[in-house]
């Protein structure tokens, strides 16, 4: 899918001498409300949220893509580490928080390489959380694996309406632009060729 690219991104991007972190932005009911994480280390503010650095804390799968646009799913590693206060009991805590459903962005950051100043910032995934699995071993690792499904998955979903002039009706009784879609989707039409016709057949005789 194109993206746009603002012209000072560009440049750099062409020049390869330009910085660029991940970001990973939730989006759970109140209390815990917008959560942000970036890999790198430090907090900053961004669209009034303070996105915390997690370095490589988190991992984001290779983002996929299809070529009729049907959604694909993302999976989403976040690793534990006492350092950073994700501990085994702060991230057991996620199962308190109804995040089914909830909005996951994960946007990348371009920034200059020696001030560190922002260039732009591109959205380069939105989905909703699926399921969270944890993994905590005694004495070893301890992650959590976010399954998050695409906003595209919306597109596959069927709804109630119908394409019908009884339906459209029911929204607007004066509404008659649907009165001739079933006649035309009973419609045959030959394309391409004439009808074929059927030989008349030959009797002998009087007949």
């Amino acid at each position: 899918m194109a993206r746009f690219v603002n012209a000072a991104t560009l440049a750099r991007l062409q020049a390869g001498t330009i910085a660029r972190t991940e970001m990973l932005l939730f989006d759970l009911p109140a209390p815990s409300g917008l959560i942000g994480f970036f890999s790198g280390i430090g907090t900053f503010e961004w669209a009034g949220v303070t996105f915390t650095g997690a370095g490589t804390l988190f991992e984001v799968a290779g983002i996929g893509s299809s070529m009729d646009g049907s959604a694909v799913p993302l999976t989403i590693k976040l690793n534990g580490d006492a350092r950073s206060g994700l501990t085994p009991t702060v991230l057991a805590t996620i199962e308190s928080v109804n995040y089914r459903g909830r909005a996951v962005t994960i946007y990348r950051r371009y920034m200059h390489p020696e001030t560190y100043a922002e260039l732009s910032t591109e959205v380069i995934y939105r989905g909703r959380i699926d399921t969270i699995t944890h993994n905590i071993t005694e004495g070893g690792e301890c992650f959590l694996e976010a399954r998050v499904e695409s906003a595209l998955i919306d597109l596959s979903r069927s709804g109630y309406r119908m394409r019908t002039d009884a339906d459209q009706r029911l929204i607007d009784a004066n509404d008659g632009s649907m009165r001739h879609v079933q006649a035309m989707a009973d419609q045959k039409i030959d394309w391409g060729k004439l009808p074929v016709r059927q030989k008349r057949k030959k009797f002998l005789g009087i007949f």
